[in-house]
């Protein structure tokens, strides 16, 4: 049992966790050995914080540890983890060195990555703002991180892990920003490169780094209303154009790049006036006034993404990993449909929510031709690395049904597929928001309107069971769903619910009983039945 009733001012750190002095409040940073390991914040009132599910991989061994929060040091001491033997090392299976950040995703820092890395980036970096300019008459420059760097020392952070530009956009409303800032993304994808889309005023281009880890550039879209300079979600302040414009340049690891007029000013809104002080610990909180702002103008395509991609690495650390029940049910219903002699060669099952992607590649072990897609960004690379090693019909992306524009995409391109399809989703349609749902139904109803069908399974909670569940497993938030209702609603998608199994517990669980699985098979018709 963990004892988490204070340290009578003595604080200490074992396997459990950091045991903090009473009253401790805010953010710090954890160093094993020199090494920035985790970035933490501890909930009010609590004075014992537990270590992340995905550390304790790495907890094994002797180390130094110390405990940091604002530049005052917590705690300091030798600890022993696990069995004690060697020396803790925080390290990927590339040999990079990783921290976990304060909301806990897996980072890689500037300070443990081969130097190449760095010079990649900043050729990256170049070649962004390049295009930019040439094919969308737009000018960016290095911010947050990336000018703080720069302005400290011209060169990364050690403890950072990306780079990030900002531009200023002189449209007069947001949904012409929006525009703006997909004209720059569909450049950026023409001239060879990933772009993942955050919201309306925030993409991310991706790729992988000569060390074999992945890399990524923040591009921001900032704009006035009146004398306020909104930048990203987190800055709503009075700022001169002076400040920015026009853009000078600073030395950032040997290169000179855009940077703002006035840097000092543009760090001191965002960071501060005490920006020129390292603080690994600081983390942006702006208030309701800037956030809701945002949220209403750009939305967000990130919706809980962090706390899903958290809970899949956290189960990425179980030993018990392997496919769900569900997925031989639906291997052995496909199965039953093939005739004697035939195969299922002709069928592509499209798994909606593949999470760690064991179930698809139980599908594709079967025989069965996958296409796997998940909302979370690094869960499938393992399966997909299995998929290829052993040669299985498996193929692994992204998908947002929290971006109407990816569901238009990708359904079209699933559509134009001449293979049976087969939808398969198994414990997502509970996960989703509103505007979720209903874009995985018309999904649905885009690739499955010439003839397939769905295999669905979830799992019905009572809204007190949801917030329970999510409490003790993490996760983004689960809701209330009945198996019924979703029913009219595969109806009006086309559909037609040709099996159902538990439908009558799980509308008992939504109204206060216990959680209860449910299943249902919906069939669209063929254009000859129709």
């Amino acid at each position: 049992m963990v004892d988490d009733a204070g340290t009578g001012g003595r604080p200490r750190v074992d396997d459990a966790g950091l045991h903090l002095p009473d009253g401790f409040e805010g953010s710090g940073d954890v160093l094993f050995d020199g090494h920035h390991a985790w970035s933490f914040t501890a909930e009010p009132g609590s004075p014992f914080v537990p270590w992340p599910k995905r550390m304790t991989r790495w907890l094994d061994g002797v180390s130094q540890v110390r405990v940091v929060s604002g530049g005052v040091e917590v705690y300091a001491g030798e600890v022993a983890f696990g069995s004690g033997e060697g020396r803790v090392r925080f390290v990927d299976k590339d040999g990079i060195p990783v921290m976990i950040d304060k909301w806990g995703l897996l980072q890689r820092p500037f300070s443990g990555r081969d130097g190449r890395v760095v010079e990649q980036m900043v050729e990256m970096t170049e070649r962004i703002l390049d295009v930019m300019e040439a094919e969308c008459g737009v000018q960016g420059w290095i911010a947050f991180g990336t000018l703080l760097g720069a302005a400290r020392e011209g060169a990364v952070i050690g403890h950072d892990s990306d780079v990030d530009l900002a531009y200023l956009s002189e449209k007069a409303t947001p949904a012409e920003m929006a525009v703006e800032l997909w004209d720059i993304a569909r450049a950026l994808r023409r001239h060879g490169m990933r772009v993942l889309n955050k919201s309306a005023a925030f993409i991310t281009v991706v790729f992988t780094s000569p060390d074999g880890g992945m890399s990524s550039i923040d591009l921001y879209t900032c704009f006035y209303v009146g004398d306020l300079l909104h930048e990203t979600a987190t800055v709503r302040q009075e700022v001169p154009r002076s400040a920015i414009l026009p853009l000078g340049e600073l030395s950032f690891e040997g290169r000179m790049l855009p940077a703002p007029a006035d840097p000092d000013t543009m760090l001191t809104v965002s960071y501060g006036a005490g920006w020129r002080v390292p603080d690994p610990s600081f983390r942006h909180e702006p208030g309701p006034e800037v956030t809701d702002r945002f949220d209403g103008w750009f939305s967000s395509l990130m919706r809980q993404r962090r706390d899903w991609e958290r809970y899949l690495a956290d189960l990425a650390q179980e030993d018990d990993q392997g496919p769900s029940e569900a997925a031989g049910w639906v291997a052995d219903r496909l199965a039953a449909t093939v005739p004697d002699g035939g195969d299922l060669a002709d069928v592509r099952v499209v798994e909606l929510g593949a999470g760690n992607g064991q179930d698809a590649l139980h599908l594709a072990g079967r025989g069965i031709r996958v296409l796997a897609l998940d909302y979370a960004r690094q869960s499938l690379r393992a399966p997909a690395r299995r998929a290829r090693r052993d040669d299985l019909p498996a193929d692994f992306d992204h998908l947002n049904l929290y971006d109407l524009r990816d569901v238009l995409t990708r359904g079209a391109l699933v559509a134009r597929d001449r293979a049976r399809q087969v939808l398969y989703a198994r414990d997502l349609l509970e996960t989703l928001e509103p505007d979720g749902l209903d874009n995985f139904w018309r999904f649905a109803s885009m690739t499955l309107r010439a003839g397939g069908s769905a295999y669905l399974e979830g799992q019905a909670l009572s809204r007190a069971d949801a917030a329970e569940q999510r409490a003790e497993r993490g996760g983004g938030r689960l809701h209330p769903v009945d198996p019924r209702v979703l029913e009219g609603r595969a109806v009006r998608a086309g559909g037609r619910v040709v099996h159902r199994e538990g439908f009558l517990d799980a509308a008992a669980a939504v109204s206060g009983g216990a959680p209860a699985r449910w299943r249902m098979i919906v069939e669209w018709p063929t254009r000859e039945d129709q």
